[in-house]
């Protein structure tokens, strides 16, 4: 019985997918010395966090998600991000031969450590990016506060 031969995948792919799995591996190494929590997520988008106009800004790549599958909360330092992707296999499908686009649930714990006013913060979802915007507190260290000094009877 002939033995059945593959066609060999050009390398290009093969360095494709050696990178995105470097990158995974990065990602998760970095944040190992991070107060962030480890989730059992099924997947975890890409975040960017940085300070812009007296803002911070957190940009999430979440594509393919609509609104009402995402929640964002701020609690004790902490900014919350999940969601769900569902599984949307073509009608008819019987398998697979590749499979990347990943689906199922995720959480991202994302500490800031600064004095944020989450009352005015924002989250917008376009284009499958959702930017969060979390404006900064004015610094009140040079502000003068008087304490009333009370006689005490006796």
């Amino acid at each position: 019985m002939p033995a059945v031969k593959k066609t060999p995948r050009p390398a290009s792919i093969d360095l494709m997918l050696l990178q995105q799995e470097m990158n995974r591996l990065f990602e998760r190494l970095a944040t190992l010395g991070r107060s962030e929590r480890p989730g059992t997520s099924e997947w975890v988008p890409s975040v960017d966090v940085y300070e812009c106009d007296g803002c911070l800004r957190i940009v999430v790549e979440v594509p393919g998600l609509q609104p009402d599958s995402l929640r964002v909360s701020y609690r004790e330092g902490e900014l919350t991000i999940s969601g769900e992707r569902r599984d949307r296999r073509p009608h008819g499908v019987v398998g697979f031969l590749c499979m990347e686009r990943p689906h199922g649930r995720f959480t991202r714990t994302i500490a800031l450590d600064a004095s944020l006013d989450v009352r005015q913060a924002q989250a917008r979802l376009a284009g499958g990016v959702l930017t969060v915007v979390m404006p900064r507190v004015k610094d009140r260290r040079g502000r003068e506060t008087v304490i009333d000094v009370v006689r005490e009877q006796g």
